[in-house]
């Protein structure tokens, strides 16, 4: 019982142990965010231009698809700019949560020689792939915010309530993060599994139709989708100057704060024995 007790305690203390381990290795997570920053556009002619032109892409193959071939239009999308700031506002969160979640499920895989003999804890590296991230998704959500400040659709709530937003957008991307990073070591064939799942969630969300088009059969699944309040609060924010309430944000709370706690738990059972299968 008392063995038991301890492990269930141990458990219990996991996600304050990872949060203890990261902010003690803080400066190590910076030197990760820049190397990956660095290297990940190293050799390329345009740099971190790509940054910029990874989202501009998908903007317009959707434009393509949906506002020329099929010709949808959505009562949400009116006013300037209309569709194509409708989703943009949801694919910039969107891309940066699916980059982060992808780069920290192989985080530990790629710095393999570095987890062999290293005296700091593997979650730093998966902490600053979705850091990474989110340091791309600044750089969109600039530019975004300057063509808003052109059409005259700015609102200075956009700059108060994007902190928010960030930081569960994080919270969930670390959580799953760690969990795939700890089966990807293992097992590779997570990362086909989580391209599979990612595709499904993408199409799950309303990203490129609004909510409203949601079959009433449907819409228990997409009232806990947590992605469906982190589109729905970037679009309130950046398009119309208002900020979500916390019922809103309530399933992305609740699904980050679940994905932490199991993420860390599980990261920390698995950890000392990353190095014996890389």
């Amino acid at each position: 019982m008392l063995c038991t007790g301890s492990v269930q305690g141990n458990n219990a203390m996991a996600p304050i142990r990872t949060v203890m381990q990261i902010w003690r290795h803080r400066v190590m997570v910076g030197g990760v965010i820049r190397r990956d920053l660095r290297t990940r556009y190293a050799g390329s002619a345009l740099g971190v231009v790509w940054m910029l032109l990874h989202p501009l892409v998908h903007l317009a193959v959707y434009l393509v698809v949906f506002s020329w071939i099929l010709q949808v239009r959505f009562p949400e999308t009116s006013g300037s700019g209309g569709f194509a700031l409708y989703l943009l506002a949801g694919l910039l969160p969107w891309l940066a949560f699916q980059e982060g979640v992808t780069r920290a499920t192989t985080a530990v895989v790629d710095h393999a020689s570095v987890v062999k003999g290293m005296r700091f804890p593997a979650a730093v590296l998966v902490v600053g792939s979705v850091v990474a991230s989110v340091v791309n998704l600044l750089v969109g959500l600039g530019v975004f915010l300057a063509a808003l400040l052109v059409i005259d659709r700015f609102s200075w709530m956009t700059l108060s309530f994007l902190p928010v937003l960030l930081v569960l957008q994080s919270a969930l991307a670390l959580g799953l993060g760690l969990v795939a990073a700890s089966f990807y070591t293992f097992l590779r064939d997570t990362m086909q599994v989580l391209q599979i799942g990612l595709t499904i969630w993408f199409y799950f969300t309303p990203i490129v139709y609004p909510p409203s088009y949601v079959p009433e059969r449907l819409s228990f699944l997409y009232s806990w989708n947590p992605l469906t309040p982190l589109v729905s609060g970037y679009r309130a924010v950046l398009l119309n100057g208002v900020s979500p309430s916390f019922g809103d944000l309530a399933p992305l709370f609740m699904w980050a704060a679940a994905a932490w706690i199991v993420g860390s738990i599980l990261f920390g059972k698995l950890e000392p024995g990353f190095a014996d299968v890389l």
